[in-house]
């Protein structure tokens, strides 16, 4: 269409340059022969164009009969031209007038006015419009007729020459009269996108009929020669312009009407009128007066300008009108549309319920064509004897006024019942029910398809309680013989083997391990995906956490050489709340993979929050990282990792092993706790595996911890090259508030430790990694210790490597190391440690646990016969190897253990003895764990509970339940972890401040703790001593030495103040001394002690301080217990 309309304006462009060149040469050689000549063959050559491109026209299809008679009309006038022409050129330009020219030129009027009418009319025409038309013209042709009677008719019909002429001359203005007025009038009513070509080929014959009436007054005015003057220009200018009309394309969209060109349209009539008054009136205006003059000329421009302004009112009021209706009937049509093309039944019905409209989706659906069910009662698509609630539901409609749905039953033509889903809207008129709109959509397959899935699903629920049982069932049958296999594997690795025994031994235990954590995989899968996994949702310390996980990895990361490195951001949590196990399993799983699959290098293991300053009460955002240098994952791997029994490569599984479940798994859980995982990679440069939780952080922990203040502002100096673990260090110590550098080689240190010495800022210690490249860590701390200017440095070593042994470590002049993964607790207490004992700190803050001879002598003396017995268990268990590894297990963690095969033997066994705890199979022949469970529960009748810990082959959740259920306080699933067993132990069975022989009955005193001879009781929390060992290097003491140092200097000077306070009668003194010294006792674990602590304290603040002088003897008796007990601890002793 662009190429089209650019051609189109240049052969505008051109038509125009040549009218306005023709138009110089004929005012140049006005009425020559030669212009006559010239004119002729040009008036010829522009009507054969016109007819030419007419016919053009026609062959296109639209309005062809339109376009063949105005082709036929110009052809007819050109033939006048040709005769025309050949008269100038034969009779020297002379014409004669009349001729058969002039009939040719007539003629052409009438193939001219059918073709105006043969073009396509305007639709939706009214009888009114069609009248007003008809009055348009009548107006029009009157008026054009007054003009050309004024101008050429009259004189025409008052000549004095013969009838033919006179005829002739007439029949010009008539034939003028009729195509003026048909232009006019049929072009007023054309569409908006149709009236450029109608103005084109409407302006040419209007142009083409004034022409003519111009030549017949310059005829009857005796002027020949008019093909040779600028007139020729009326005759070209037609033609062309009719030429043109065929090439003006068609708007392809209607465009509004415009409101000026419709106020145009209506005054349109009125012009010819002017005209013909102004042409009429105008030689007799002298006649008149000049006050009529004025007023004649005045009435007239008022009375225009009074219908020019009814016009626009008019047009106004109507256009807006015709707008509304159009856009109203577009929006009826659309509607139509919609309602006829929709696949439901669509209907109307009185508010009575007669149809009123029925559109083909109804046809379609019910059977019934619309004739038929029109005007019938809307009760023939009910079922026969079914619930009408037509009634109802009209009722319903009156009242409310509201739409409805519901689902019920229909009945087709045939008889056919199909259920439908119905939707009833009211149509309002006035707030009253006029009618009734109604959709109905046949629901048969999506009902049946509600029943297969449903059936779909009772058959999935069922398989899924199939597949529980299969795997209880199969749990129970493969962990009770692994129960066997890894218990008894441990407990021979326990005894003397030579190394190729021992090698045996730890590849069976290897093995067991190793089936046993693929039925958990398989297990936990099976419950993440039927949703019975439960969340154990408690505080934990996330830097014990990654520390575990990183503890549980160092073996086969050592084995492979890489560097292992775990570690917490500073402004993490100090505490959380979540399931720490389930996380735990997560963290384990990603970073076994990666120690798995890295070669060389190192893998990270990093735990931040993404949260800042988050308090407690509040949620943090913690996000767990583990980034290692292995293989990478190609990209196209990526999407599927995650995925069941996938791996990233398949050769993987036959090169590392693995079932493909980890990373599900690990999706799943993450997904449980409402959290995300994911991953980047880069083959050949390692991944990062994350996942990111929300967990609430809790309150810090209310046990007393080790201080370290005097470590505020020391100078440390860590070496090593592996850049994640300096900032890993750096970070560790500024946590500390100690002021860290660091360098990645021992020449860089050297050089770094003298420049701080020479500007007076020693460093007071340093860290040292022990393989390095070029200058390890041994030959630095030599070098160190052997520089009288560095010497006083302390050193700490941190290895990967059992190779070095410890003396050499000593005689590099390095008194702690450590092994890598480093733990941050660990650490920590070996720094407090070195740096309490330096020998750059003054004697009076040194804690080191210097020992007293003689009290030492006398411990050694009072304690031959002092045991730490923790009490009697029960184990019932029905198979021999299983009752063999319980009986071994639980007398290594400390306990005397009796055995039994049943439950009936169970419950006679804890009504004849008393035992600490019962550790219950639950499948046992004759009586199982249950039952007997049930049995002691109804005769305790209200004593002491005793604690029953449920041990069985069954790991799914529901086994749990019913364990807990049937009245057992613990759950331990087999194979028995000693680990898990000892923690669920120490929270049923805690050490107690009495404790007596087994099987012996229980003698209470009036609360005052008693002995039994033969077992004296405990003094010490065993618990809160393992805990300060653990805090320690993993010797095996720990900070118990310096602890114990420090209570015991501390206990002296609490006692003489104690005794002050009671003599001076002195209330708050002796309670803030007494809380005081309980908890140093409390942290110490020594329990006793403590309460009588409290039982002073509160004497003290009631004011009653006389009275504490007794608890004050009994608390130093107890304390004189607790020295000896921990120099016995200390030493050793049993």
């Amino acid at each position: 269409m662009g190429g089209r309309g650019a051609s189109l304006t240049w052969l505008v462009v051109l038509a125009a340059v040549l009218l306005g060149v023709l138009a110089l040469y004929f005012s140049w050689n006005n009425g020559t022969a030669q212009a006559r000549v010239t004119g002729d063959f040009l008036i010829l050559a522009a009507a054969l164009t016109a007819g030419i491109s007419c016919s053009r026209a026609a062959r296109r299809g639209e309005n062809a009969q339109a376009w063949s008679l105005l082709s036929v009309a110009a052809f007819t006038w050109a033939a006048g031209q040709g005769i025309w022409t050949f008269f100038g050129l034969t009779n020297n330009n002379q014409y004669p007038f009349p001729s058969i020219a002039d009939a040719l030129f007539l003629a052409y009027s009438v193939p001219a006015a059918a073709a105006l009418f043969s073009f396509k009319r305007p639709d939706r025409t009214t009888k009114v419009g069609w009248f007003r038309a008809a009055l348009d013209a009548s107006v029009i042709a009157g008026s054009v007729l007054a003009i050309s009677w004024y101008t050429a008719l009259g004189p025409a019909l008052s000549s004095d020459g013969d009838f033919l002429t006179v005829l002739v001359s007439a029949a010009y203005p008539v034939v003028d009269v009729v195509m003026t007025s048909l232009v006019l009038v049929l072009a007023m009513r054309r569409q908006p996108g149709e009236r450029l070509p109608w103005l084109c080929f409407g302006s040419g014959l209007l142009a083409l009929t004034i022409t003519d009436s111009t030549y017949i007054r310059l005829t009857f005015d005796g002027v020949t020669g008019v093909t040779g003057s600028p007139l020729a220009l009326g005759w070209i200018g037609a033609f062309l312009l009719i030429a043109l009309a065929p090439m003006v394309p068609y708007a392809q969209k209607p465009q509004p009407e415009r409101k000026a060109f419709a106020l145009a349209l209506e005054l349109l009539p009125y012009a010819p009128i002017l005209v013909a008054l102004v042409v009429v009136a105008g030689p007799h205006v002298q006649e008149l007066g000049t006050f009529l003059l004025v007023v004649a000329r005045t009435t007239v421009v008022l009375i225009l300008i009074r219908q020019v302004l009814i016009v626009v009112q008019n047009i106004t009021l109507t256009t807006g009108l015709e707008q509304e209706v159009a856009a109203r009937t577009a929006d009826l049509e659309g509607l139509g549309a919609i309602v006829n093309s929709s696949t439901d039944a669509i209907m109307s019905t009185t508010s009575e319920g007669i149809i009123t409209s029925w559109n083909p989706g109804a046809e379609r659906q019910y059977g019934y064509p619309a004739a038929e069910a029109i005007g019938r009662d809307i009760r023939i698509l009910l079922p026969q004897g079914g619930s009408d609630g037509t009634e109802e539901t009209l009722q319903r409609l009156r009242e409310s006024l509201d739409a409805m749905n519901f689902e019920t039953e229909h009945v087709r033509k045939d008889g056919t019942v199909i259920p439908v889903s119905v939707t009833v809207s009211p149509i309002q008129k006035d707030g009253n029910l006029r009618g009734i709109a109604v959709i109905a959509r046949d629901i048969t397959l999506p009902r049946a398809a509600e029943n297969e899935l449903k059936a779909a699903r009772t058959a999935a629920l069922e398989a899924s309680r199939l597949k529980s049982e299969f795997l209880a069932t199969m749990s129970h049958e493969i962990r009770t013989p692994m129960n066997g296999v890894v218990g008894l594997t441990a407990l021979l690795l326990d005894t003397p083997l030579d190394e190729t025994q021992k090698q045996y031994a730890e590849g069976v235990k290897g093995a067991g391990e190793a089936l046993l954590a693929l039925i958990n995989d398989i297990l936990d899968f099976s419950k993440l995906e039927a949703g019975k996994v439960e969340l154990d949702l408690r505080p934990f310390d996330p830097r014990l956490l990654v520390e575990e996980v990183a503890g549980l990895l160092a073996e086969p990361a050592q084995a492979k050489r890489l560097e292992l490195i775990a570690y917490c951001e500073p402004d993490l949590p100090s505490r959380l709340v979540g399931d720490s196990g389930r996380i735990r399993q997560i963290l384990l799983n990603l970073a076994s993979n990666a120690v798995k699959f890295t070669a060389a290098g190192e893998v990270a293991i990093r735990i931040k929050t993404e949260t800042r300053d988050a308090t407690p009460e509040s949620t943090a955002m913690v996000c767990f990282e583990v980034r290692d240098t292995g293989i990478g994952i190609e990209p196209t791997q990526h999407a599927r990792l995650f995925e069941s029994f996938s791996q990233a490569d398949a050769s993987t599984t036959r090169r590392y092993g693995g079932t493909g479940l980890g990373l599900a798994i690990c999706n799943r859980l993450t997904a449980a706790m409402t959290g995300e995982i994911g991953m980047r990679s880069v083959p050949g440069e390692g991944s990062t595996f994350w996942f990111r939780i929300p967990l609430p952080v809790a309150p810090p922990s209310t046990d007393p911890l080790p201080t370290a203040d005097f470590l505020t502002g020391m100078r440390a100096l860590v070496v090593d090259d592996n850049a994640t673990n300096r900032l890993v260090l750096e970070s560790q110590l500024r946590s500390w508030r100690l002021k860290p550098d660091a360098v990645p080689d021992a020449r860089t240190a050297l050089a770094r430790t003298r420049e701080a010495a020479q500007r007076g800022e020693p460093y007071d210690l340093a860290v040292l990694d022990l393989c390095m490249p070029g200058t390890n860590g041994l030959e630095l701390a030599r070098a160190i210790k052997a520089d009288p200017v560095l010497a006083s440095i302390e050193l700490i070593m941190l290895t990967s490597t059992m190779q070095v042994k410890g003396s050499e470590i000593l005689d590099a002049g390095v008194r702690e190391w450590l092994m890598k993964p480093v733990r941050s607790s660990e650490f920590y207490n070996r720094l407090i440690r070195l740096m309490s004992t330096s020998a750059r700190r003054p004697p009076a803050e040194r804690l080191t646990a210097m020992t007293n001879a003689a009290l030492r002598e006398r411990a050694a003396s009072g304690s031959s016969n002092r045991g730490l017995a923790r009490g009697r268990l029960l184990v019932v268990e029905d198979n021999e190897v299983n009752q063999l590894v319980a009986r071994s297990t639980v007398a290594k963690l400390g306990f005397a253990v009796d055995v039994v095969a049943d439950g009936a033997e169970a419950v006679a066994s804890v009504g004849k003895m008393q035992y600490d705890a019962v550790l219950m199979d639950c499948h046992m022949p004759v009586m199982d764990g249950f039952e007997a469970t049930g049995i002691i529960r109804r005769r305790e009748d209200g004593n002491k509970r005793l604690p029953i810990i449920a041990m069985t082959a069954g790991a799914l959740d529901g086994d749990r339940e019913r364990c807990l259920a049937a009245g057992m306080d613990d759950y331990l699933a087999k194979p028995v972890d000693p680990a898990e067993l000892e923690a669920v132990l120490a929270r049923w069975v805690p050490d107690q401040a009495t404790r007596f022989l087994p099987g012996q009955p229980l003698a209470v005193t009036g609360g005052q703790p008693s002995t039994t001879s033969g077992h004296p009781r405990q003094v010490l929390d065993g618990n809160r001593l393992a805990i300060l060992r653990d805090l320690g290097p993993a010797d095996g003491m720990g900070l118990l030495p310096a602890a114990a140092e420090a209570f015991r200097k501390d206990v002296l000077e609490r006692i003489a103040s104690l005794h002050q306070a009671v003599n001076d009668d002195d209330g708050p003194a002796l309670a803030r001394t007494a809380h005081a010294l309980r908890g140093a006792a409390a942290n110490i674990g020594a329990t006793t002690a403590a309460a009588l602590c409290g039982e002073i304290e509160a004497l003290g603040s009631t004011g009653e301080p006389g009275g504490a002088l007794q608890l004050l003897s009994r608390l130093e008796a107890e304390l004189a217990d607790v020295n000896i007990e921990l120099l016995q601890v200390l030493d050793g002793a049993p």
